[in-house]
């Protein structure tokens, strides 16, 4: 038994001021992650408290066959996922009155390339933005990213795939690439 499940244990036995060695542990990769599907510092403190919090009521329920950091990302890309689809359905029943100041906003904005990059992610489906911000963001090896999304790892590289495809053609239609580097990018 590893020293992370020992912790977990203990925390369920009642040495709550054990998860705070979690807490130490996995908060940044958790708050990076959350970052990248949000795209706003503040929500996704908010959202990185709230995953916390809710690993901590849910850990009884956690499953030691699988890593903990595997189940804490799980529980935070829903979480964030879950927050950027409801932003969405907001913003899209304010999206009349606000447009005129979108315009000015995206035309300062598209000069921006991490604008351009951060957009084109979110725009990915739930389906392919996980896979993106797990390898690319979080680090996590295909075997981990199968742990954590709960699918085979061959589907995990599938769907990296594909994901890169519509990544890349979003990037395209949005200008972030100039003519030399898309060459580049293309000799994959």
């Amino acid at each position: 038994m590893g020293d992370e499940q020992r912790i977990i244990e203990d925390i369920i036995s009642g040495y709550s001021g054990l998860y705070r060695i979690l807490v130490d542990r996995y908060q940044n990769p958790v708050f990076r992650v959350i970052l990248k599907i949000v795209a706003n510092s503040e929500d996704a403190k908010e959202i990185t408290q709230d995953v916390f919090v809710k690993a901590y009521d849910s850990l009884h329920q956690y499953k030691p066959e699988y890593k903990f950091f595997s189940w804490i990302y799980r529980i935070a890309i829903n979480d964030a996922l879950l927050f950027v689809r409801r932003r969405r359905k907001f913003l899209k029943t304010e999206i009349i009155s606000l447009k005129s100041y979108q315009i000015a906003v995206q035309n300062e904005e598209n000069e921006n390339r991490e604008y351009l990059l951060n957009r084109s992610l979110q725009e990915l489906s739930q389906y392919y933005q996980p896979v993106i911000m797990l390898k690319y963001y979080a680090g996590l090896s295909y075997s981990d990213m199968a742990e954590t999304l709960g699918i085979p790892e061959k589907k995990v590289k599938s769907r990296l795939f594909d994901a890169r495809k519509i990544l890349k053609a979003k990037l395209l239609e949005s200008g972030y690439f100039t003519l030399q580097n898309v060459d580049y990018f293309s000799k994959d």
